[in-house]
């Protein structure tokens, strides 16, 4: 009677043990990486995975997640059947046991190829070693091995330039696989450490029973993108060539491989704080970085200034919201930083060229050309490369106007149209009673241009300006002085194709005594 027991208890022992492996049981799905989109501070990430659960409770672990996710923002999606229990922020040891065996075995068998080289470099020394003591064979009255003294001189020698030869060879071969057994010994030891480092990860706990696609979106702030434009000016054609890029960088230590890539405007939901101040849309001329939108300094610091960080939240930089594209083709992100250029779209639109002379500045006048098709584009502020053929000019900013406004595209410096400020007259002196300098002159403003076609200059002197300064200010043929910015300014100056264009401009400023001026 005691053998049917035992068999029973040993099969509720064993049904016991099985009950707890199921309900303890981690299983390893294989999840992919499948889409990202990319805010102007932030990102979401979807991984998606096929998945199956036969009943009870279990564990799936999405391991390498940023280091920022937040499990309170997680959103999860798991098949029909299958419902979700929660969700734990955990740490895991990453799986590269296969990568490992592999490396190792790269090791195994570049360090055999290179003892063998090594062999047969040492049996060739042998050899010549042996051939260099018999090179005196039959100068010394020894019974000689063979008849011909000059035969056995002549094998020595060809046999000596052969060995020479292959020595050469095994010598380059060992060279070449001392290298590479290097490189893979970095290599392995590199994957040895990143073995040992715990990632980060997420542990969905998952009961019932179904199968199909899981999907798990997760939020961070290590990701960041801005606009990035390739503009070219046709002459022939009159049009401006613009080709839209998104430049991405983000900083989560894993690469975004082979992943459907959507850019948006702001960040994602799950960051969103209280704001400190209302947003407002700031024209191009407002900008504090160096002339760039926040944007372009958030991306190019590599996601680390601050203060670029928060005015593109406050809606400083891409001067645009609800803005949302794709690229058309799946795409790779480095997760260490290095920035990806990613091709969005293109836009040939006709635009009007037009110049800025600076005398004060440069002889050579500046180029733009200005255009409103920006807004049926819904261009957003960044960078532009500027492009005359295939050659590249520079790096230049290019920030939206205000609605309604045309863009102005910087072109770089056009050697056809040139500007000179003369001085005509000087009647500068210091009066004797108060000590007060008096400049008084005359200047000849000449604009030249060599193009074919009628140019519009904005001609632009500076003056300087000064604390107690009297100053007056005339000019010829329109020019408005600015007594705030010093600047006298003739706009939209025709200069006819091949002819010149002048004015005169009359400067006169009392400085206090002890003063001076600096600029004219």
């Amino acid at each position: 009677m005691r053998a049917p027991l035992f068999q029973s208890s040993l099969f509720f022992a064993l049904w016991l043990s099985c009950g707890a492996q199921v309900n303890g049981q981690r299983n390893a799905l294989d999840w992919k990486l499948d889409h990202v989109t990319c805010h102007e501070v932030g990102a979401l990430l979807t991984y998606e995975s096929s998945m199956q659960s036969a009943g009870g409770e279990w564990n799936a672990v999405l391991a390498g997640v940023p280091s920022d996710a937040n499990v309170s923002s997680v959103q999860v999606e798991l098949p029909e059947g299958v419902r979700l229990v929660s969700v734990n922020q955990t740490q895991i040891l990453p799986d590269l046991a296969d990568d490992l065996a592999w490396l190792a075995k790269q090791v195994e068998v570049k360090q055999l190829a290179l003892d063998l080289e090594r062999a047969l470099l040492t049996a060739l020394d042998q050899e010549r070693a042996f051939l260099e003591s018999n090179r005196a064979i039959g100068g010394g009255g020894e019974v000689l091995l063979v008849d011909d003294v000059e035969e056995m001189r002549h094998y020595l020698g060809q046999r000596h330039k052969e060995l020479a030869l292959d020595r050469v060879d095994l010598a380059s071969n060992v060279r070449s696989l001392e290298r590479e057994l290097e490189t893979s010994q970095r290599d392995l030891e590199a994957l040895q450490r990143e073995a040992s480092l715990p990632q980060n990860a997420l542990e969905l706990i998952v009961s019932g029973q179904g199968r199909g696609l899981a999907r798990v979106q997760v939020a961070t702030q290590l990701a960041g993108w801005v606009s990035s434009y390739d503009v070219a000016w046709s002459d022939e054609e009159g049009e401006l060539n613009m080709q839209r890029y998104a430049r991405v960088v983000q900083t989560t230590g894993t690469d975004w491989s082979d992943i459907v890539l959507e850019f948006r405007t702001g960040q994602p939901l799950g960051f969103h704080s209280t704001p400190t101040a209302r947003p407002e849309l700031q024209a191009s001329h407002s900008q504090s970085y160096d002339g760039y939108c926040a944007n372009v300094k958030w991306v190019n610091s590599g996601l680390n200034d601050v203060a670029a960080r928060q005015d593109v939240l406050r809606g400083q930089g891409a001067l645009a919201s609800n803005w949302r594209m794709q690229a058309g083709q799946r795409v790779s992100v480095n997760g260490s930083g290095d920035a990806a250029r990613v091709w969005l779209d293109e836009l040939t639109a006709e635009a009007s060229p037009r110049w800025t002379a600076r005398p004060s500045q440069s002889e050579t006048a500046s180029r733009s050309c200005h255009t409103r098709a920006w807004m049926d584009w819904r261009a957003l502020s960044g960078e532009s490369r500027v492009f005359q053929g295939n050659a590249m000019m520079g790096v230049l900013p290019l920030n939206m106007p205000s609605w309604g406004d045309s863009l102005v595209v910087q072109l770089g410096f056009d050697d056809g149209v040139r500007v000179t400020s003369e001085l005509l007259q000087d009647k500068s002196g210091t009066r004797k009673l108060s000590g007060k300098r008096v400049v008084e002159q005359v200047r000849h403003i000449h604009v030249h241009n060599e193009g074919a076609e009628v140019a519009t200059v904005d001609v632009v002197e500076q003056l300087p300006l000064g604390p107690n300064w009297d100053m007056t200010v005339e000019s010829s043929d329109g020019g408005v002085w600015d007594p705030a910015t010093g600047e006298v300014t003739w706009a939209a100056v025709q200069v006819p194709g091949s002819g010149s264009w002048e004015a005169t401009l009359t400067v006169r400023i009392v400085v206090p005594k002890r003063g001076s001026v600096v600029g004219l």
